[in-house]
């Protein structure tokens, strides 16, 4: 894991709204998409940097791709992410992000229940 690639990745305002959507729970495309109210294609681009970067993983399930963010950069940027999380909670246009997230989960069909379906159970 590179950090100056982890940097760069972080260097753009639509990558970071879509790593705290991540940091909240996994998600696909669509759901970002929807979020952040850009195309798929151009959120597809945001993850893949992101990926590239190891910064977030995905899981594919049929034709879905669900995004989290990778164990590796949770541990080794840790205070950074404990960093980012203050920096959004007094965010405006990230605590936006996460109500409509909010209200989205509720809402919208989408591949969430794929997602629902698709969790191992942990006994």
């Amino acid at each position: 894991m590179d950090l100056s690639d982890v940097f760069k990745s972080l260097g753009d305002s639509n990558r970071l709204r879509i790593l705290s959507l991540i940091a909240t729970k996994e998600l696909c495309v669509c759901m970002i998409a929807e979020v952040l109210d850009v195309s798929q294609p151009s959120v597809s681009k945001h993850l893949n940097r992101l990926r590239y970067s190891s910064i977030i993983k995905c899981r594919k399930i049929s034709q879905w791709c669900f995004y989290s963010l990778n164990e590796t950069f949770q541990s080794h940027f840790a205070e950074l992410l404990d960093f980012l999380h203050k920096e959004w909670k007094v965010s405006e246009q990230y605590q936006k992000d996460i109500n409509k997230l909010d209200y989205l989960m509720k809402t919208y069909s989408c591949c969430q229940q794929l997602l629902i379906e698709s969790k191992p159970d942990k006994k």
